[in-house]
């Protein structure tokens, strides 16, 4: 008897052993696939400029694939890398006129789709939080042996850049954000909460009208809308429109949910990176004004006040505000962008 329960809980040590095993990463770093990759790829059928690969890891108990740019430098001079973080209503490509004047200027540059958007894999049961996406560049540097990198984001993507300078400052030779969503605290503005299943619903029934209308007031407010911005609406709106539209609604929803939790405006004061923030005058772009009141809605979005405000924060930064530009400078007035971009740039 003594033997057999000596036997049967060895026996249990050892499946509890094999569950944590099968519960942990298969792969801890990742591995980069440099094939062929169909042009439609998880509900995205935008034309990339160069060719996609793709990084297959696994976190969250799944497996996932973030899809990427790797555009190699004109010249190898500098040996620097700069990463290029995409906002919530664009994709990695849309950095494309950026990223070649980067290359021209030596730089390596790495555009990756976060995970949940455009050509990346959208799980449905997912923390979308900020450091998760930091995390995930982080990885797929690690995986592409890049250990220094200037990292650039939009919007969205400036959130992440700025929590990933927090969480690896020594990974950052420079940081540089432009509109970054989340110098403000939306929900302490009085911004309420809605369900995500309510957001899925607003999402779900976003089309190529809808899109241009939000962007534009938006994004150009009180700005002409110039016909080569339709090019980035309908690169969402085909996602919406395709076979992963209602999956890619309901990342929208979880990511929304996400980003009004984790305003990065607290943590401004704790970064220890050469940070470098950017602004258009006329943004006023705000996570939740739609569903707010007016009164609410009027007190978000002021990035001619969030801007200078936050940079005033952090510790070793330099501010430039672009007069009567919006939400994306780099689309709106891309030869004022470069200007000042390249002026800081080492």
């Amino acid at each position: 008897m003594k033997i057999t329960s000596v036997l049967s809980a060895f026996s249990a040590i050892l499946s509890c052993t094999a569950l944590v095993s099968a519960q942990s990463s298969p792969d801890p770093i990742g591995t980069i696939y440099d094939g062929r990759v169909p042009a439609d790829l998880y509900g995205s059928n935008y034309t990339y400029p160069w060719p996609v690969k793709l990084f297959k890891f696994y976190n969250q108990r799944q497996k996932l694939t973030m899809a990427f740019m790797d555009v190699p430098a004109r010249n190898n001079d500098k040996n620097k890398t700069a990463v290029l973080l995409h906002g919530g209503n664009f994709c990695g490509a849309t950095w494309s006129d950026t990223a070649r004047q980067l290359s021209a200027a030596g730089y390596r540059v790495i555009l990756p789709d976060d995970i949940g958007f455009c050509k990346s894999s959208k799980p449905q049961g997912y923390s979308y939080n900020v450091q998760q996406q930091a995390l995930n560049i982080n990885s797929l540097l690690t995986a592409l042996g890049i250990e220094q990198a200037t990292v650039i984001g939009h919007s969205m993507g400036g959130m992440i850049a700025a929590r990933y300078g927090l969480m690896y400052p020594n990974a950052v030779d420079q940081l540089i954000l432009v509109d970054p969503l989340g110098l403000e605290d939306w929900v302490a503005k009085g911004v309420p909460f809605l369900p995500i299943d309510e957001t899925y619903e607003t999402q779900v029934v976003q089309n190529f009208a809808s899109l241009k209308a939000y962007e534009q007031a938006s994004y150009f407010y009180n700005a002409t809308w110039k016909p080569e911005y339709d090019t980035w609406v309908s690169m969402l709106a085909n996602i919406y429109a395709g076979d992963y539209g209602s999956q890619y609604a309901y990342v929208m929803a979880l990511v929304t949910d996400a980003l009004l939790s984790q305003p990065i405006i607290y943590q401004l004061p704790l970064l220890k990176t050469r940070t470098y923030l950017m602004v258009g005058q006329n943004d006023v772009t705000a996570l939740g004004k739609a569903w707010s009141s007016a009164t609410v809605a009027a007190k978000l979005g002021h990035y001619d006040v969030l801007g200078p405000a936050a940079a005033a924060m952090i510790p070793d930064c330099t501010f430039h505000m672009f007069p009567g530009l919006g939400h994306a400078p780099f689309l709106q007035d891309p030869k004022a962008f470069y200007e000042v971009l390249f002026s800081w740039l080492e």
